[in-house]
């Protein structure tokens, strides 16, 4: 009204509120494992941080997990891993020495063919034309959101995860 203060009215449209986010219950389902062998995943990612994060994710799901602070440390663990080669791997790109793009390459070149994603803080490297002809859904992006990753990991490696239903905690009544 003329005279008064304004006013003004924020509306909100919350489509998890009204039910129109697909799939919903599931992304509500916390992951606790999966069905059949153990699967073997290789982190190569120079930052201590971000090859700890993965870590502490995938173990507790029953991955075996091994990492690498270098290109040249991945192909080292690639060639000693005989049988025990990784079924998955998630790779840095800005590392010192071989950075991932050729590291990703000689894996190739070694007759690594299992699936593989860049996880990078650069969204820019989610380029097609890039080295190795990896798709854009094999691309990662810095901060990793955790079930983004997951998602990939059961698509890539044909995961029937285990679930359970995630326990709301009451919220305390305000003061």
């Amino acid at each position: 009204t003329p005279g008064q203060g304004s006013c003004f009215t924020i509306r909100l449209f919350l489509p998890e509120v009204h039910g129109l986010v697909p799939g919903l219950d599931a992304l509500r389902a916390r992951r606790s494992g999966y069905e059949g062998p153990r699967r073997r995943i290789l982190v190569v990612d120079n930052e201590e941080a971000d090859r700890r994060l993965l870590l502490d994710v995938l173990r507790p799901l029953g991955f075996e997990v091994r990492t690498a602070a270098s290109g040249e440390e991945a192909l080292a663990l690639w060639e000693d891993a005989g049988e025990r080669r990784p079924d998955a791997l998630f790779i840095d790109l800005a590392m010192p020495g071989i950075d991932g793009w050729a590291t990703l390459a000689r894996l190739r070149e070694r007759g690594f063919e299992r699936p593989a994603a860049v996880v990078s803080a650069n969204a820019f490297d989610r380029k097609l034309d890039n080295p190795v002809g990896l798709p854009p859904e094999d691309f990662l992006v810095k901060p990793v959101r955790l079930p983004e990753l997951l998602d990939w990991l059961g698509r890539r490696l044909q995961l029937q995860w285990i679930t359970q239903p995630r326990v709301e905690r009451p919220v305390p009544p305000p003061a």
